[in-house]
């Protein structure tokens, strides 16, 4: 008995693809209003901390979507890891990348390849699943372990390290980066003026681990005024020390290691969460910028993200 010849799919009208694209404005623009509340704020960073290789957009569909996911892929890719997701659980939307077809290439580069009208790669809302929502597949062969992100206590000595790496991001942007005594109380400060980081030695009071904290912090200082780009919100003291504190729990996060003890008491001063929207994305490039230095290899999607609100196709 032959097979059933495969039934070709219908392509989308333009009216359904306006709609379409309408639909993923709004669910964008949605995932962004939940989180304008204070918890939102720490919605997101724990999400970021899961997700630092996702863009800025997609880590706060994911936060507002599923603030506790940590490992999210497509049906499809699920099924390759050897994992099936589960009947009735419900999809987590984000953006992907739809790079131009290979026809459209062929046939731009056979008009005379003009930079100018090369085809663009647009985004598209798609499904995803986290590891909560999948079961392993009975009897499949090379089951991919999911194991859960390391985690490492502030007065430990397994981030130790991380300090030469932090040395050589504070001298790559034209600070000093010393380790000699502190003041009482005092773990760390930065002088701009002076473009000077100075961080506590390791001691009875000070553990390898949080030296590790101190140094992010102090650098997220001299990284907000090394790198201050045009359109960057103009920041008070306060909100400066806000935005530090969420970069350096967020990178810190990222490394496995809890500091929300010390950075909560900041990040909830802000009381009004439409703040998300305007410095959600000086947090993220600033988080990016001391990750990349201190995770060599690590792949980023920000390159191919859209922004917080995509272009149309």
């Amino acid at each position: 008995m032959s097979a059933k010849p495969r039934r070709r799919r219908r392509r989308p009208t333009e009216e359904e693809r306006a709609k379409k694209r309408e639909d993923d404005r709004k669910l964008m623009a949605a995932a962004v209003r939940r989180l304008r509340k204070k918890e939102g704020w720490h919605l997101w960073l724990r999400a970021r901390s899961r997700f630092h290789t996702y863009s800025l957009a997609n880590q706060l569909l994911i936060a507002a979507q599923m603030p506790d996911a940590t490992k999210v892929a497509g049906f499809r890719k699920w099924l390759d890891l050897g994992y099936a997701v589960r009947r009735g659980e419900r999809a987590i939307y984000i953006w992907a990348p739809c790079p131009p077809s290979k026809p459209r290439l062929e046939k731009w580069r056979r008009e005379g390849a003009d930079p100018k009208a090369r085809p663009r790669t647009f985004f598209r809302m798609v499904p995803v699943f986290d590891r909560s929502q999948v079961d392993p597949i009975p009897d499949f062969p090379n089951v991919a372990p999911l194991h859960p992100p390391e985690i490492h206590p502030v007065d430990g000595g397994s981030l130790a390290g991380f300090l030469s790496p932090l040395k050589d991001f504070a001298a790559s942007i034209g600070y000093s980066f010393t380790v000699k005594p502190t003041p009482a109380a005092i773990n760390g400060y930065c002088i701009p003026a002076t473009n000077e980081i100075v961080v506590r030695p390791v001691g009875a009071d000070c553990s390898p681990n949080a030296q590790i904290e101190t140094g992010v912090h102090e650098l997220s200082h001299a990284l907000l005024r090394a790198e201050r780009e045009e359109d960057d919100p103009e920041l008070t003291r306060e909100d400066e020390e806000v935005v530090v504190a969420c970069v350096s729990f967020s990178v810190c996060s990222t490394l496995g290691l809890d500091t929300s003890v010390w950075n909560t008491a900041y990040i909830a001063s802000w009381g009004n969460g439409e703040e998300i929207e305007r410095y959600a994305g000086l947090i993220d490039r600033l988080a990016r910028r001391i990750e990349d230095a201190v995770l060599p290899g690590r792949t980023l999607a920000a390159a191919t993200a859209p922004p917080l609100a995509a272009p149309a196709a």
